[in-house]
């Protein structure tokens, strides 16, 4: 999940526990008479919030206005789910005489191959992320258990991510890995 999709389910979630907390609320001091022992007995719909609704026909319409909004709401927060923020390619550089974009697959496809020639990898895949003033990058690598970790950590920090950094012309490169561990195979790794 990407940190902005984060941010705004967490801000969902506190709007959404406030506006079905302060019914509970309201109906559990109802029950246990903190309005007055009359309103203990009494239904929270009551005659009269049932007659406001079949004398005015009106509030049926903002009831449904409403429930439209609510819809549409929770809508966009379900599209929000899927939404990464990948990117698919890159605009290097652009002058009087063309510019040069890069894809996406290239690159990390590039750096996939090169984490997959290191001993200690078992697979590598690599996503670009971020904006295209800012980019960052993803990878999911799965390790050999028996490796050295040091080794992995020093061959990303000092060779793989440097070149995409290069490659991509840019000072910072944000990197995210997520590593898993696996048992080696019993079959041999083709040799590149």
């Amino acid at each position: 999940m990407e940190r902005k999709t984060a941010r705004g389910n967490r801000l969902g979630l506190i709007l959404c526990g406030l506006v079905l907390l302060l019914p509970g609320l309201y109906a559990l001091a109802r029950g246990l008479g903190l309005f007055g022992s009359r309103a203990r007995g009494e239904y929270i719909i009551s005659a009269g919030t049932a007659g406001f609704f079949t004398a005015d026909p009106w509030a049926w319409w903002v009831l449904a206005a409403i429930s439209i909004v609510a819809a549409l709401l929770g809508l966009r927060w379900l599209l929000a789910q899927a939404r990464k923020d990948t990117l698919s390619g890159l605009r290097l550089a652009k002058g009087p005489t063309g510019t040069t974009d890069v894809e996406a697959d290239g690159i990390t496809r590039a750096l996939e191959s090169e984490l997959a020639d290191h001993p200690s990898v078992l697979r590598a895949k690599a996503i670009l992320t971020g904006s295209k003033r800012t980019p960052g990058v993803r990878l999911a690598l799965v390790a050999d258990e028996t490796s050295r970790l040091d080794e992995l950590r020093g061959h990303l920090g000092a060779h793989a991510v440097p070149r995409m950094r290069d490659a991509l012309e840019v000072e910072h490169l944000p990197a995210v890995v997520r590593l898993k561990l696996e048992e080696p195979s019993s079959r041999p790794r083709p040799v590149r």
